[in-house]
């Protein structure tokens, strides 16, 4: 029967990178008009294994087989299987970052067509209808001539959700897929994703929150470890309603290194006001006048390219305002060297996360945040070390400390990348969606963390699109709509504002925090 067909076999295979083995003895087979749920922590495998799947990665040498079956033939090389898949996946996203190809969101969209990362030929007219087909029905046609550099981590996922989709694939494989999408974008993105799936595409969706799948979905694989804990049709793994996601994970509260007080300043923290901001000739920030003071904590919302990752990496020094426009920083000292600033306020945001993939250990990684260093070029004291390592204890990470980076799942990296800008006890700490990638028990130590960091002196910039996942810590927030500050204010001064009722463009979730 055709819906028996084979299509992809595992066998006994596994994957080794950087001489780690993070997929071991996988036995899977992947049938016609199947739709698999592919589960599990951060480390798991699930990013690996898709890798695998696709043929972007070969098994380790005599560990096994992986049997593509083509046409009627069946051989090991992804040749004939692979350019009728689709991807969407972080690490496309990371790629574009460290080559610096800063191409058109209309020319991403068209790469799909060729499954490369850079659009090497003039695409036909034809591949530019379609394109821009996708792009209409994403709400995506003032991305096509943006830059994708420039772009929002969610704007960037969208084009690159229309490039998987663009040659219409028999297999999409999508990883994280929501990852940076506002509400609107999500229900958006994932209603596309069943519309295709309908249509009769297959689809491979690896993702940590199981209410986020799109229907139909009709197998689960669950790793762990890089091995298979788990293969069951989806009936058997979710046989009620799919259970809610929550980062109230239990926090395994360990004795640490405290964080160094740091003294606080006169008056404020950072002073912005009537800031415009240009990033590749788009303005994305207009007219913007805002404080931070001692003791505050924020929370910023706003859509898809509101501005929300422009106005923190406007904190940091990474962006000026245009001439007319103003930013001071710790009362009366301003320090105008990015080094000074930097030894006081952190950044945390995805954009970061493809510099630090390289050859180190996840402990080296962490320490380079004491520099402000993209890997750890120097010895580390003592008391640095004692300190990252006591943050690995604290959120219970500590066997993965000696891990060569490049060996670790996305979510994990970020899990770093989180540490990097904890460690060193800025006075202000920026947050660019940090608990996106995350599995609910990460996500539960990393929100106890931050909170832990907030108790102790830093004052949170928390930028989100879900208020459920905002730590107590918070006071105040700020709502950006089309790079204008449309509301800013105490949390309650915002639960007293009755129009956020009516007005979506506004409103962060429909929780309370």
């Amino acid at each position: 029967m055709e819906n028996q067909h084979v299509l992809v076999e595992l066998i006994e295979a596994s994957l080794r990178i950087a001489n780690h083995v993070v997929l071991s003895g996988l036995n899977w087979m992947l049938r016609a008009d199947e739709n698999w749920a592919i589960l599990g922590r951060n480390g798991a495998g699930k990013t690996s294994f898709m890798s695998l799947v696709r043929g972007d990665v070969w098994p380790a040498p005599g560990s096994g087989k992986r049997l593509y079956h083509v046409n009627g033939i069946v051989r090991e090389s992804p040749i004939g299987f692979r350019d009728q898949t689709g991807v969407v996946s972080p690490e496309l996203l990371d790629r574009y970052k460290l080559t610096g190809w800063n191409v058109s969101g209309l020319e991403a969209v068209c790469t799909g067509f060729h499954g490369t990362a850079f659009l090497y030929d003039k695409p036909t007219d034809v591949m530019l209808d379609r394109a821009r087909e996708l792009l209409s029905l994403l709400g995506l046609e003032e991305l096509s001539d943006r830059r994708i550099l420039s772009m929002s981590l969610g704007e960037a996922n969208k084009i690159l959700i229309a490039r998987a989709l663009v040659r219409k694939p028999r297999l999409l494989f999508l990883d994280e897929v929501s990852i940076g999408l506002d509400r609107g974008s999500k229900a958006t993105v994932l209603g596309l994703i069943r519309q295709v799936a309908e249509g009769g595409t297959q689809i491979l969706y690896a993702a940590h929150d199981p209410e986020e799948f799109p229907l139909p979905l009709t197998h689960s694989l669950t790793l762990r470890a890089g091995r298979i804990l788990h293969q069951e049709p989806m009936e058997k793994r979710f046989p009620t309603a799919l259970p809610a996601s929550s980062i109230k994970a239990p926090f395994r509260a360990r004795e640490t290194a405290p964080l160094l007080k740091k003294e606080a300043s006169r008056d404020f923290l950072v002073r912005i006001e009537n800031a415009d901001v240009t990033v590749n000739g788009n303005k994305i920030l207009h007219r913007i006048t805002w404080n931070l003071k001692p003791g505050e904590n924020w929370a910023v919302f706003g859509r898809n390219g509101s501005g929300k990752t422009t106005l923190l990496k406007l904190v940091v020094g990474e962006l000026r305002p245009a001439w007319g426009g103003s930013i001071r920083r710790f009362g009366e000292e301003d320090p105008q060297r990015i080094s000074t600033v930097r030894r006081r306020v952190s950044l945390v945001t995805p954009d970061l996360q493809a510099s630090h993939l390289r050859n180190q250990t996840a402990l080296e990684m962490v320490l380079s945040g004491f520099y402000g260093s993209v890997g750890l070029h120097q010895e580390s004291q003592p008391a640095q070390m004692d300190t990252a390592r006591g943050w690995f204890r604290r959120l219970a990470i500590e066997h993965l400390e000696d891990r060569d980076v490049r060996t670790l799942s996305y979510g994990q990296v970020r899990l770093l990348l989180i540490l990097r800008g904890i460690v060193f006890a800025p006075q202000i700490l920026l947050l660019d969606e940090p608990l996106s990638g995350l599995d609910t028990d990460a996500r539960g130590m990393v929100a106890a963390g931050m909170e832990h960091a907030a108790k102790n002196g830093a004052s949170l910039v928390y930028v989100t699109h879900d208020g459920n996942e905002l730590v107590p810590s918070i006071t105040h927030v700020a709502i950006l709509n089309g790079g204008r500050l449309v509301f800013q204010g105490t949390g309650d001064a915002w639960h007293a504002d009755r129009r956020n009722d009516t007005l979506e463009n506004r409103s962060p979730t429909s929780g309370t925090w």
